[in-house]
């Protein structure tokens, strides 16, 4: 009988994991869908996940954040804090809060599906494999003028493909160029990964290499100068030391460009290619009203400190910051910045202080500890240049409200928790 239960058990389990990985691959084209799945995997997790919540420090400190995000929720309710002349409408905060408070339990029940190597790569690959419609979607879009928006099931799959006056500014299916840019960042480090770990000319050797170009092309022709940073961090992380190798090819093959360039045939197609490639408008961004990062984050600051302890309420910076300068921002440009705003230092020191933790040891034990030695670490590195690119990513911007990018970081956080276990060596 206890052979039949645990047989049972199993069974639910790799339900789980499926359910999970069909999540991870619906995420970028199919939303709506992914969402149905992961939270089937989610309840997978509750019935087999042995591990407390309770007994993670990290699970403690998130759910300690999430009660004072709530307590500062119900304050703005009531009324008590200083942007009643915005019109602001205090529902916000409660809307605000289905940013965070779900992707604490997402957080501990996907660590059952990451918990090994070999789990995180499959992980990876998926996350590689899924973003196969968003190359398409940009390329038909850049290229071939594909505009929607695309829809289906009644309007439960979108694909905004919105049409775009040039090359550049390309979305593909999300609605913005930087969310598109910094969905491709997070997939470079696993693509660069799987052509490092296929050595021989194969097929799977050849599809990465063409995921690579692809990834490239797209990233690029978003015209977001964020993206375009995050694609060279995953380039200099993933190769290290041996991007010195690289280094004089390239000066050779720019130096062989410039000496053919003279060859009037081959001068034609440069022109055409690099003006493909690296539109002129690509190099040209000027900022609103002269309205600068600075000045955006310090009047975040100067609210943060207005409103310590619970903050202005979640969507009041752009009421703010319009009433200050006349001029309009979606955010503070920097994702914690922006959670303090909303809902106060101590909710937002509790949920970030464990993000930091975690992102710090786990890039401290896959970079940096010798002794870590487990097959298949390239994956590993990747993991940790996605989580990177992100973090990093939201320091200037605040892709993270977009469902499709949080599941993504919380996947990210999940796995590299597991990264940080005491056992984890052991595991084969």
């Amino acid at each position: 009988m206890f052979k039949a239960f645990l047989g049972k058990e199993n069974l639910i389990k790799d339900f789980g994991k499926l359910s999970f990985l069909t999540g991870i691959f619906l995420l970028p084209s199919a939303f709506s869908l992914s969402i149905l799945f992961f939270l089937s995997s989610l309840i997978n997790s509750l019935l087999t996940n042995k591990d407390n919540f309770f007994t993670d420090k990290y699970n403690f400190s998130f759910l300690m954040g999430g009660i004072f995000l709530i307590i500062s929720a119900l304050f703005h309710s009531l009324g008590i804090n200083l942007n009643q002349q915005y019109s602001w409408d205090s529902n916000l905060s409660w809307i605000g809060l289905a940013n965070w408070l779900p992707f604490f339990f997402c957080f501990h029940s996907f660590e059952i599906y990451l918990g090994s190597p070999q789990e995180r790569k499959k992980a990876s690959l998926i996350f590689l494999y899924g973003t196969f419609p968003v190359i398409i979607s940009g390329i038909g879009q850049a290229f071939f003028n594909w505009h929607g928006p695309l829809q289906t099931l009644g309007g439960l799959i979108i694909w905004y493909q919105r049409p775009i006056e040039s090359l550049t500014e390309l979305t593909g299916l999300f609605n913005n160029p930087n969310y598109a840019g910094l969905w491709l960042n997070l997939v470079w480090p696993f693509c660069l990964a799987s052509i490092l770990i296929n050595k021989k000319i194969n097929i799977g050797r050849i599809s990465s290499i063409f995921f690579a170009f692809g990834i490239a092309l797209t990233t690029v022709l978003t015209n977001s100068r964020s993206a375009w940073f995050g694609l060279c961090i995953g380039i200099l992380f993933t190769f290290g030391k041996k991007i010195i190798n690289i280094i004089p090819n390239l000066f050779l093959g720019f130096f062989f460009i410039l000496i053919t360039s003279f060859i009037p045939l081959l001068k034609n197609f440069y022109e055409v290619f690099f003006k493909i490639i690296i539109p002129n408008p690509s190099w040209i961004s000027v900022d609103q009203n002269n309205i600068t990062r600075f000045d955006i984050w310090l009047s975040a600051l100067n609210n943060i400190i207005s409103n310590p302890l619970f903050g202005s309420g979640s969507g009041s910076f752009p009421k703010i910051f319009i009433s200050e300068t006349g001029v309009f921002k979606g955010h503070p440009h920097n994702l914690f910045l922006e959670l303090m705003v909303s809902y106060g230092i101590p909710g937002s020191i509790l949920i970030i202080t464990p993000i930091t933790i975690i992102s710090f040891l786990s890039f401290k034990k896959i970079f940096l500890d010798n002794d870590y030695k487990i097959s298949n670490s390239i994956f590993e590195k990747s993991w940790i240049i996605s989580l990177i690119i992100l973090l990093l990513s939201q320091m200037v911007d605040v892709q993270y409200f977009d469902g499709r990018i949080s599941l993504f970081f919380w996947i990210l956080l999940s796995g590299s928790r597991n990264i940080i276990r005491n056992d984890l060596r052991l595991k084969k």
